[in-house]
């Protein structure tokens, strides 16, 4: 069943990323992000995670700040990640993260069945982050080392994102814009080459003046020409509706409900993973996802939960603090 369990996951993110390797770069960065459905570029309010997402969302986040994320999904499947925003002197402010996901322990058995021993496979990328704002516009780059390993084969790459954040004068409305995970094999499980899972995203944030909420709508896998892994059976679909289908396959739509600083909710809805992730016309809740935020003193305390089928969701905690505020204490 364990198995079943982590197929289950690996198809769940192969729905996004149409079955390239490397999985760990299409992790949901963060908490927040699995709440609002798992995909943003242009969100830019000051969470340090949202730089895996967009590295030039940087801007808006304060110098020391440092946040850990846990994420346990199926069968013992675990992702851990964190992440630090550091001054560098002269270099200026650096982001560094790492994400680690951990498929868990395997039972190796030789041609005949015979347990001859256990191994463990793992995912982890190492990223560091940089920003750089011109009036209105803010740029950034990722520099990111991915390896996944399996027993002792592994395969490497060298990946790079390269994001933009535009900010309207005197609105609170931000676009976003990123191209990611292009980059180069440094190593292969075999001869053959791997799929970078290379993806062009665009998005925007928009928080109305006079509501408690703000909307965020990305697009993605703009680059990839069909989304449809298990094709459409019934005859009596019309076109209109297989359009439809095939546009909402590839956006992501996010709302909070801001009741103040401190206390915040999210909901999202990601419909490729609905699609992909249905038995039959029933779907259980999948691409549906909800979480919130909770600000207590010098921590913000974050939980999600997504809804990926009708096996069950995951769930995401993290935790950001700045380690500043901590001075007078040290």
């Amino acid at each position: 069943m364990r198995i079943l369990a982590v197929i289950s996951l690996l198809l769940t993110f192969s729905a996004q990323a149409q079955f390239g390797q490397y999985q760990s770069l299409e992790l949901p960065a963060g908490t927040r992000s699995a709440a609002l459905g798992g995909t943003m570029v242009s969100l830019a309010d000051g969470e340090l995670m949202q730089f895996m997402n967009n590295p030039a969302v940087l801007d808006s986040v304060e110098v020391s700040d440092v946040t850990f994320n846990y994420n346990p999904y199926f069968a013992d499947v675990n992702a851990f990640s964190g992440a630090y925003f550091a001054d560098l002197g002269k270099i200026g402010p650096v982001a560094f993260g790492l994400t680690y996901l951990s498929f868990g322990e395997f039972t190796e058995t030789d041609d005949t069945g015979n347990e001859i021993g256990r191994f463990n496979a793992y995912d982890y990328v190492l990223t560091v982050g940089k920003s750089q704002t011109v009036g209105p516009f803010t740029f950034g780059v990722n520099m990111k080392f991915a390896q996944s390993a399996i027993d002792s084969y592994s395969s490497s790459v060298m990946a790079f994102d390269l994001g933009g954040i535009y900010r309207f004068p005197d609105q609170n409305v931000t676009f976003g814009l990123a191209f990611k995970n292009f980059g180069f094999r440094l190593s292969d499980y075999a001869t053959t080459k791997s799929q970078m899972p290379f993806d062009v995203q665009m998005g925007v944030t928009i928080k109305p003046e006079y509501m408690p909420f703000r909307f965020t709508i990305t697009t993605y896998n703009l680059v990839e020409e069909n989304l449809v892994f298990k094709p459409e059976t019934d005859e009596q679909t019309s076109r209109t509706s297989a359009a439809f289908d095939k546009i909402l396959r590839r956006i992501n739509f996010g709302t909070e409900l801001i009741l103040n600083e401190a206390l915040q909710f999210q909901f999202g809805y990601n419909h490729l993973r609905r699609q992909e992730m249905k038995v039959g016309d029933s779907a259980e809740g999948a691409g549906l996802s909800y979480g919130f935020s909770l600000g207590i003193k010098k921590f913000k305390f974050r939980y999600a939960r997504s809804k990926y089928h009708a096996a069950g969701g995951a769930n995401f905690i993290s935790v950001q603090t700045n380690l500043n505020s901590y001075k007078k204490i040290l």
